[in-house]
């Protein structure tokens, strides 16, 4: 078995270790799948600020109070270059404390949830893993007030990719970007374009 057949395997026990903790509403197994700064520290982070129409070269010069960060530089400077995450509908979220307090209040608001992942391919580059796949999700909401069965269940369609980065502890999320499917795609001809 050659190497990279190993790091496309374990990239995949990875990614499955991370929707099994988020199906059994495991925090600390979530927690443990996301990068941290330790795991971060030799890695580069440049935050653009928008132009603001003055001096290109002015603006370009890092602020040596904000820990070469840029703008907010010293929030993440304190946890070191970000991990992101994108839930579908929500905006880019970056940082360890943004991203788990996020999943923490999925994992509170959500009854009943289970990925059935397809689609799914995996990319190896050194010690950065790119995997891609749909994320075919049956979630539930809270019971009824008066029974002990699940509230209703809803179906959602997601195409998600998941960023690795190989560490001492094996492969660990560096960001997530999911995006919900909002029509099917098909060969139908006959099909008229949405209004």
């Amino acid at each position: 078995m050659t190497h990279a057949r190993t790091d496309v395997e374990q990239v995949e026990l990875a990614n499955t270790a991370f929707y099994e903790a988020l199906e059994r509403g495991d925090f600390d197994g979530v927690s443990d799948l996301w990068l941290d700064a330790a795991d971060l520290a030799d890695a580069e982070t440049y935050t653009g600020a928008p132009d603001a129409g003055g001096d290109a070269d002015a603006d370009d010069e890092a602020d040596p109070d904000d820990g070469g960060e840029g703008q907010g530089g010293a929030d993440a400077a304190a946890e070191g270059p970000a991990i992101s995450c994108v839930h579908p509908g929500w905006p880019v979220l970056t940082g360890r404390g943004e991203v788990l307090r996020s999943y923490a209040l999925i994992m509170a608001n959500t009854e009943y949830i289970q990925f059935f992942l397809t689609d799914l391919r995996v990319s190896v580059a050194g010690d950065t893993a790119l995997v891609t796949c749909t994320e075919n999700i049956l979630s539930g909401g809270p019971a009824p007030q008066e029974g002990d069965e699940l509230g209703p269940l809803v179906g959602q369609l997601v195409v998600a990719t998941n960023v690795f980065r190989r560490t001492c502890d094996g492969w660990k999320l560096w960001s997530h970007h999911a995006s919900p499917v909002l029509a099917e795609t098909g060969d139908d001809e006959d099909d008229e374009p949405p209004a």
